[in-house]
């Protein structure tokens, strides 16, 4: 056989094999194996969701026993810090362990009400004596929010405000959405 002739024959082999692959490729595309993640939708809570979630912000998880309190430990603010006493509480409600952050929350709540927990509602005269009409408890959560905090919380302003640990949630929010939209945190209490 001619080498010329051979040479030409598988040329025209191959080709035809090629053109034949590629025209099959074309008709059974090739799905390139892609994860696609899961697709996420949007609702508006229905009420009884509304209510857990404000059992969740309200309520904190321990595990404790009856016989020992939880702790948190706070990071170490200078010793002349005031009211450092509200602090486990402030950071179990969500106030960042922050020496920073918490001796600017501890100038506030001297300032505000001497870290008394003053509402009309206490059990102690005198602090009820001195509470001015419409600011309530440990930070001092003005009347302003009250649909807020009667929807958040599930219970009236007044009894919200006089528990110090969703008077200090409360103030979180307040803080921490400020924050977010990169305005000054302290803005409601005039610490700017």
């Amino acid at each position: 056989m001619n080498v010329k002739r051979f040479l030409g024959l598988a040329l025209f082999t191959y080709l035809i094999c090629a053109a034949m692959a590629v025209g099959f490729q074309k008709d059974t595309p090739v799905k390139p194996f892609v994860k696609v993640p899961a697709t996420i939708t949007l609702a508006e809570l229905s009420p009884q969701q509304m209510l857990e979630r404000a059992v969740e912000l309200t309520t904190t998880t321990s595990t404790t026993s009856t016989t020992t309190q939880p702790t948190t430990t706070v990071v170490a603010v200078p010793a002349d810090t005031h009211c450092q006493e509200w602090f486990p509480i402030a950071i179990e409600v969500g106030w960042p362990n922050d020496p920073a952050i918490l001796e600017k929350l501890g100038r506030l709540l001297f300032k505000e009400t001497n870290c008394l927990n003053i509402t009309p509602l206490s059990s102690d005269p005198e602090l009820a004596k001195r509470f001015n009409g419409h600011d309530h408890g440990i930070a001092q959560i003005n009347e302003i929010h009250t649909k807020y905090v009667e929807q958040l919380f599930n219970m009236s302003f007044a009894e919200a405000m006089s528990d110090p640990t969703l008077n200090l949630r409360f103030a979180y929010l307040l803080y921490s959405d400020l924050e977010e939209t990169g305005a000054c945190g302290w803005r409601p209490w005039n610490l700017c």
